[in-house]
């Protein structure tokens, strides 16, 4: 993988979502990431090219769902350690949002 290493970091994120709750938006990962939707369509993209059979979109919730027996790209140890670094940054610099 030559991504950057904030992608990697995103991927990562997006791979434990989807362990975790079985689902994830684009939306979401623009608000975890500070960052734009289209940017959150990249790494989508980028995810579903390493790991294609992982998630499929239904149009139904307009999100992407996990795909009965599929694997996760990452340890579960990445997967936290990605959590984690999400859940360090939103602590310690809250948005606009959320110091109001």
């Amino acid at each position: 993988m030559t991504d950057a290493f904030a992608t990697v970091v995103r991927l990562m994120w997006i791979d434990d979502l989807i362990e975790e709750e079985g689902q994830i938006q684009r939306s979401d990962i623009a608000r975890a990431f500070r960052m734009s939707v289209q940017q959150a369509s990249h790494d989508l993209r980028r995810y579903m090219q390493l790991n294609p059979r992982r998630i499929a979109y239904d149009p139904s919730p307009r999100c992407y769902v996990q795909v009965d027996g599929s694997k996760p790209l990452f340890t579960r140890g990445h997967r936290c350690a990605a959590a984690d670094i999400v859940s360090a940054v939103a602590e310690h610099y809250p948005t606009q949002e959320q110091s109001t």
